[in-house]
């Protein structure tokens, strides 16, 4: 019989940095969500991460610098990499529905999301920190605009305005992301999805003349 101890695995340096700042960053957003952006303060989010103020500190100099990460993190499954974007292989009107839903599910419907537009409206009176979140909000709405519009050439190909298009699909989810702050009926929910994958199959088909 082996009675050789065992070791208790060793995390590195780098996982444990990983840890905490996912520590961090759950707690800050969760109070985003909870208390809006005037109760997530550095003190708050250290008390809820359970790490002492000195070691958030350590991760993220200032409170515009975890704000910062937040809106990054919140925005990642709208990436080329992320996980929103459905099998280009797929039937368009197939493609469109699987895209409607894995960006509902993923991105606009979360708390995490809910709690995003407790940072936009709340940080307003800080301008260096607006100023920053504006310009990561345009590098981000551009990279979903061409992302969009690869996933669905069809559109760029049958459709006079393709921007346009993807400008509104995402007006649309972002709407309807903020009314998630309210009562909101599963009827309208899926009546609002199943209506934006139609108008997304039906502006990549050739119009009818």
């Amino acid at each position: 019989m082996d009675r050789t101890p065992h070791r208790r695995q060793r995390i590195s340096q780098t996982e444990r940095v990983e840890n905490t700042q996912r520590k961090l960053i759950d707690a800050a957003l969760q109070l985003l969500h909870e208390e809006g952006f005037k109760g997530a303060t550095l003190q708050a989010i250290a008390r809820k991460a359970q790490v002492s103020l000195g070691a958030l500190q350590h991760h993220f100099k200032t409170r515009d610098a975890l704000m910062e990460r937040l809106v990054q993190e919140i925005t990642e499954p709208l990436s080329a990499q992320g996980s929103i974007w459905p099998d280009r292989a797929l039937p368009l009107p197939e493609r469109a529905h699987d895209f409607v839903q894995r960006a509902w599910k993923n991105v606009f419907c979360t708390p995490h999301y809910q709690a995003a537009w407790s940072l936009f409206l709340g940080c307003k009176p800080s301008s260096a920190l607006f100023a920053h979140i504006n310009a990561q909000r345009v590098q981000v709405d551009h990279g979903f605009y061409a992302q969009f519009l690869q996933t669905f050439p069809e559109i760029t190909e049958h459709h006079p305005h393709p921007q346009g298009v993807a400008i509104t699909v995402f007006a649309a989810f972002r709407g309807a992301g903020v009314l998630e702050l309210f009562d909101v009926t599963t009827t309208e929910r899926e009546a609002f999805l199943g209506t934006l994958a139609d108008t997304i199959a039906q502006a990549g088909q050739i119009a009818s003349t």
